[in-house]
């Protein structure tokens, strides 16, 4: 049974909510601070809790339309549509007859002063007879009624009718008895209400403490006062095998320490198989047999159990709510869930306030993993956030976002982009986070200094593919850096999503400290540095130098016929120089043109354009650089 739509309203800073979908795995609510997103995920989590939380119209009722509830009679707040499986269908089949459902989808309603939950059934009373009248051997006069009959009432009524019943019409009329109130309907419903799956609300505020009093804490499990992060720790002692009264009188020190040390190292494994921040940690439980002198109350009473997280590799321990509040919180869910999980048969729906709330953004893409891998296969989770990290670039399809409208209250919508800008900040910037590491962007990059390198690299090796000969591995995507300034940047970008990176420079003096920082950086995975210089043997060289002079300033006539209008360049009023690229520029200042700047870009654009006109004159020198260049570039792709 999955849930796929929700209704709210009434409930603190909900109005009332257009109904949403609800994802079969993964929901996520995307909203500012003061939004509502707990609102919506507390009003969810009272319709069906797995505890004996309940709405209280004193407090959860809205102060705004408090004049709307006197007088009233129920006061629907969560209206709830789930989708049947076919283990559901078949369960309710098996009791009322098959095909008696005559829709896989039910609606459970429930709010302020409901006594119990109220059920959409869709059940066919045609199917439900029709079961019912199966086999059965009549008499003429009993079978014309039970044909009239269109009901189970009906039909019941005629079966009691006969003075000797039949085995099969006894055994017919005591499978209606079972039934509550011997309505098929009713039937369906106790049957459905027994497999809906509980919903279990987490938030930041519910950590595990780092000491607990067991007498206190045995005082407040009587009561039924526990915390939810005290009811974590009961949680990791009952995975123990261990009760509270057994640090009264156990069985054996040893004992007792050995069931702690198994329940640790089973709860420290699941959590470091997803908290990549700090493989060396594992989680350590210590009794401790008398309070400090002049503890407080509650830790004036013994036997205290404490939470430690040891670090291997300092070897050192600390208390656990003196660690990080980001690991507290992912301890103190796993260790509440894993006992919820190994105690129920039945799927829960699982609702995450701010999950990521505490945690680094590499953090969060383990959470977000631990998520998607461990808990969406067997239970549906929804989740607020206000993080980019917390979204996944790939799903805005799972996203929902939570607005406080000032007319209407909280409100939830799946047209992701159409709430404020602020709202749905979190969506751009994780669209932004994964174009800056999809776009252009491969498992292997080729990490070049601007876009008209881009377009010079394709060429040449197309046409040295065409050739037969050497060009650049087709793994590699060619991206774009904007600069030399800028590729240290790129680099660390790259190496911090495990992309191989291979770095193609312009061979320079000036470049020299951009390329040792590039070296430094140590963020090049298994990928390097090439210069263009080492193809063609020159120590100062530019991409444009792989082109023969009279070649090139064909190119810039090309593209500055404009600017140049009938005087085309030509190579013998080229200055001489190294670079190839500062010739034109400095022919241009002496004409004139342009403040002697030329746009990189331009003379690689004409190339694209007219590629077949150009690639037929490429000369042998530019070819055996370019194929010399792409052999020492592919040598770099593992």
């Amino acid at each position: 049974m999955k849930l796929t739509v929700a209704s709210l309203r009434r409930y603190r800073s909900i109005e009332q909510i257009d109904p949403f979908e609800i994802e079969p795995q993964v929901t996520s609510l995307v909203g500012k601070n003061e939004s509502g997103k707990t609102a919506v995920l507390q009003a969810l989590y009272k319709a069906h809790p797995v505890d004996n939380a309940t709405y209280d119209e004193g407090i959860d009722y809205p102060s705004r339309l408090t004049r709307e509830r006197k007088g009233s009679d129920k006061i629907p707040v969560a209206g709830l549509t789930y989708a049947l499986d076919d283990d559901d269908v078949q369960a309710v089949e098996a009791v009322i007859g098959e095909g008696a459902l005559s829709s896989r989808t039910v609606t459970v309603t429930t709010g302020y002063r409901y006594s119990s939950t109220e059920w959409s059934v869709g059940v066919s009373q045609k199917a439900v007879v029709k079961s019912l009248k199966q086999d059965l051997d009549l008499p003429q006069v009993t079978k014309k009624q039970v044909d009239a009959a269109g009901t189970v009432a009906e039909l019941v009524a005629a079966l009691e009718e006969m003075e000797a019943p039949t085995s099969a019409v006894t055994a017919a009329l005591a499978r209606t008895k079972k039934w509550r109130r011997a309505d098929a309907a009713l039937a369906a419903v106790d049957i459905l209400s027994a497999r809906r799956p509980e919903f279990v609300y987490f938030g930041d505020y519910d950590s595990m403490p780092g000491i607990v009093s067991i007498p206190d804490l045995i005082a407040k499990r009587d009561e039924n006062e526990l915390t939810r992060g005290e009811q974590a720790v009961l949680a990791l002692l009952d995975m123990a095998g261990v009760a509270l009264e057994d640090f009264k009188d156990p069985q054996s020190y040893e004992h007792m320490v050995r069931d702690l040390e198994n329940a640790s190292n089973s709860i420290s494994d699941e959590v470091f198989e997803y908290w990549s921040q700090n493989k060396n940690l594992s989680v350590r439980l210590d009794i401790i047999g008398s309070p400090e002198p002049g503890a407080v109350a509650p830790y004036d009473q013994a036997p205290l159990l404490q939470i430690r997280v040891v670090n291997n590799r300092h070897n050192v321990s600390v208390p656990f709510d003196e660690r990080s509040r980001g690991f507290v919180w992912f301890f103190s869910f796993l260790a509440y869930f894993t006992h919820l999980e190994e105690n129920t048969e039945k799927p829960l729906i699982l609702l995450l306030d701010e999950p990521g709330l505490n945690l680094h953004a590499t953090a969060q893409a383990d959470l977000l993993r631990f998520i998607d891998e461990r808990l969406a296969p067997s239970h549906q989770v929804l989740f607020s956030t206000h993080s980019p990290f917390m979204i996944n670039a790939h799903a805005f399809n799972r996203v929902r976002t939570v607005v406080d409208d000032e007319k209407s209250g909280t409100v939830v919508s799946a047209d992701v982009f159409k709430a404020d800008s602020e709202t749905t900040f979190p969506l751009h910037a994780a669209l932004g986070i994964e174009l800056s590491q999809t776009l252009y962007v491969g498992p292997h990059v080729l990490l070049v200094e601007g876009p008209g390198d881009v377009l010079y690299l394709e060429v040449l090796s197309n046409t040295l593919k065409q050739q037969g000969r050497v060009g650049l591995d087709d793994r590699l995507t060619i991206t774009p850096g904007g600069g030399i300034t800028k590729l240290p940047a790129f680099v660390t970008l790259f190496g911090a999503n495990k992309l191989n990176t291979i770095v193609l420079i312009d061979s320079s003096s000036a470049n020299a400290p951009a390329i040792q920082r590039l070296r430094e950086a140590g963020k090049l995975g298994s990928g390097g540095i090439v210069e263009v210089g080492t193809a063609l043997g020159e120590t100062e060289a530019d991409i444009e130098d792989l082109f023969e002079p009279d070649f090139f300033v064909e190119l810039v006539n090309d593209a500055y016929q404009g600017l140049l209008k009938s005087k085309k360049l030509t190579v013998k009023e080229l200055p001489a120089d190294t670079r190839l690229i500062r010739r034109v520029e400095r022919a241009f200042e002496s004409r004139g043109l342009n403040q002697g700047r030329i746009n990189h870009f331009a003379p690689a654009s004409a190339l694209a354009r007219n590629e077949t006109k150009y690639t037929a004159t490429l000369g042998a020198r530019t070819l055996d650089a370019a194929e010399a260049m792409f052999a020492q570039i592919n040598a770099l792709v593992k």
